[in-house]
């Protein structure tokens, strides 16, 4: 190590810190060669999944390692946020089972203020701290998984994302960069061409049609836990890969990806059953009338947890897990490829499946990827 080039172990570094910044850490740490030879790579990419003062430390660092750089800036080009926190515990609001109607009343009056609280505290820590991360990487990211159905956004962070290229949100839009707020001629993802909306529990209205105005480069979109409600998620979902969607919406649009949200536990009931069987139907004939490559998944599952484990974990876990593996050079949630049915000069054809996604592993600055491209 002490015999190569600097810049070959910079270009090494690059490769290595692809696990959310431990790497990127861990090499800081081994000499002040490779300190020196690393610290491009160091916020390659990063995890912040913890707290609002994860994030806060983090920007100190950040901003502190690129004053100090003379040449070749840091910059974090793949970011995964959480604004879960730690989740809003209940538990410190029980003190013991009640045992009569006024002690249930009087302890769940207890619990709902513990959680406005907890909640209240949480909205404004973060509302501190996500301004001026956004500010500091949105010009350099390239991939960004966000995780905000907790979150309470009081604030518009003025912004773009001019590089990002993959995009994952749970919880809905980006609560703190409304389209309202922003002019359709000046796109805020440009160079976006996947996006994937994974809906929460309440789910937020997502206009389709309004990201086709800021994301027209956009070639896979993925859609999961999908409900009826709100309608104009649904509705603008259909506009946009009907045949009949005017020609600058989505115009590079390949492939739609579709996993509904599960029936409800209580779905047995008739009216409810006939419901969801009303909404599937929906979405397979709008699947069929499409003008690009559709594939329903069957509903999200859901597993149950296991008492007294916070249920935002596990999601949270298994998100950045997912990115990592975008990171690496893996398929992530765009692994199945659709086969069958494509369209050819307007007319539907039978042909094979498409074969699977051949990655190079990451360049420096970009993902750099040979072949198709496919979910």
């Amino acid at each position: 190590m002490d015999k190569l080039a600097v810049e070959l172990l910079t270009l090494i570094s690059f490769f290595a810190c692809t696990d959310g910044g431990r790497t990127g850490c861990s090499l800081a740490l081994v000499s002040k060669r490779m300190n020196y030879a690393s610290r491009p790579a160091r916020f390659y990419s990063v995890t912040l999944i913890n707290s609002a003062t994860h994030i806060e430390n983090f920007l100190a660092c950040y901003q502190a390692e690129r004053a100090r750089a003379k040449d070749m800036i840091p910059r974090v080009r793949h970011l995964c946020v959480s604004l879960f926190g730690k989740g809003i515990n209940t538990a410190s609001a029980v003190q013991a089972q009640p045992k009569s109607r006024a002690e249930f009343l009087a302890w769940s009056q207890r619990r709902a203020q513990h959680w406005r609280s907890a909640q209240d505290n949480m909205d404004a820590q973060f509302n501190l701290v996500i301004p001026a991360l956004m500010r500091a990487v949105a010009p350099d990211l390239r991939s960004l998984a966000l995780m905000q159905a907790q979150w309470r956004s009081d604030m518009v962070v003025r912004c773009a994302f001019p590089c990002l290229e993959e995009l994952t949100l749970v919880g809905g839009d980006p609560s703190f960069l409304p389209f309202e707020f922003v002019p359709s001629d000046r796109p805020l993802y440009p160079a976006l061409k996947r996006l994937h909306h994974i809906f929460s529990l309440v789910n937020k209205d997502v206009d389709f049609l309004k990201w086709a105005q800021h994301a027209p480069n956009l070639t896979h979109l993925r859609v999961s836990r999908l409900d009826h409600h709100p309608r104009i998620t649904v509705d603008s979902l259909e506009q946009v890969m009907s045949r009949r969607a005017p020609p600058d919406v989505f115009p590079h649009l390949r492939q739609v990806v579709i996993q509904p949200v599960p029936p409800a536990p209580a779905a047995t009931d008739a009216p409810l059953l006939l419901s969801y069987r009303d909404f599937t139907a929906r979405l397979r004939k709008s699947a069929d009338k499409a003008r690009v490559d559709v594939l329903l998944l069957p509903p999200m599952d859901m597993p149950k947890p296991a008492p007294g484990a916070d249920p935002s974990r596990g999601c949270i876990l298994k998100l950045q897990g997912v990115w990592m593996d975008r990171i690496e050079g893996g398929d992530g949630v765009w692994a199945k490829a659709i086969g069958g049915c494509g369209e050819h000069d307007g007319t539907k054809q039978c042909s094979p499946a498409v074969p699977a996604r051949i990655a190079t592993p990451l360049s420096a600055s970009r993902w750099t990827n040979v072949g198709h491209s496919v979910l």
